[in-house]
């Protein structure tokens, strides 16, 4: 399993000098196995910096090891911090291109047995199947969150019109037999990003 730890950052953008030493810092940290680092599209939405990890203590450990390497102020203002197990990360059809955009989807918690099952059905046997077709799309990383029982959902395309080609192939499925209605609810919050800077995550 790998672990997510999941930032939402004021003061973007960083100046680029910033960003290559953040990126080298946290590239070199024992566990290390991804990062993605997020500018919001819309000026008064915070941007993110997305780290995968090996084992929950690297993740946890991440942030206490960077200060120490940095010797030197944050290039962003952190508002937000939270560490996610990844359920999934599947590769799109254009893998093996730089993503250019990104969107994040909060489902915030505590959620029940019967939703979170449900959701995790849908994103396996409906919504997975659909975006694997669709062009542009690099990754899809879902995240969870066991102690508030809350999820997120990752989505990296080349471009902000992959991630509409693809919102449009989700909201074009159709509901399979026995899933319902009243538990498949939308995010709570939708945040639409350009992709500042990436080291690809392992599937």
């Amino acid at each position: 399993m790998l672990y997510a730890r999941l930032q939402t950052v004021g003061g973007m953008p960083a100046p680029a000098g910033a960003v290559r030493r953040l990126v080298e810092i946290v590239a070199g940290h024992p566990g290390f196995a991804g990062l993605c680092l997020m500018e919001a599209v819309e000026e008064t939405a915070a941007g993110a910096l997305l780290t995968l990890w090996r084992t929950a203590e690297d993740a946890r450990l991440a942030v206490d090891r960077t200060e120490a390497a940095r010797g030197g102020p944050r290039p962003v203002t952190l508002h937000s911090d939270r560490i996610y197990e990844v359920e999934s990360a599947e590769e799109g059809p254009d893998a093996e291109l730089p993503p250019g955009a990104a969107v994040l989807l909060f489902f915030d918690g505590p959620h029940d047995d019967a939703w979170l099952e449900s959701a995790r059905f849908a994103q396996r046997e409906r919504i997975g199947p659909a975006l694997r077709t669709v062009s542009g799309l690099v990754r899809g990383i879902s995240l969870y969150d066991p102690e508030e029982r809350s999820s997120a959902v990752v989505s990296l395309g080349t471009s902000l019109e992959a991630l509409a080609r693809a919102e449009k192939a989700v909201n074009s499925t159709e509901l399979l037999p026995g899933e319902d209605p009243a538990l498949l609810t939308g995010p709570d919050r939708a945040v639409v990003h350009r992709v500042s800077a990436y080291l690809g995550a392992p599937v």
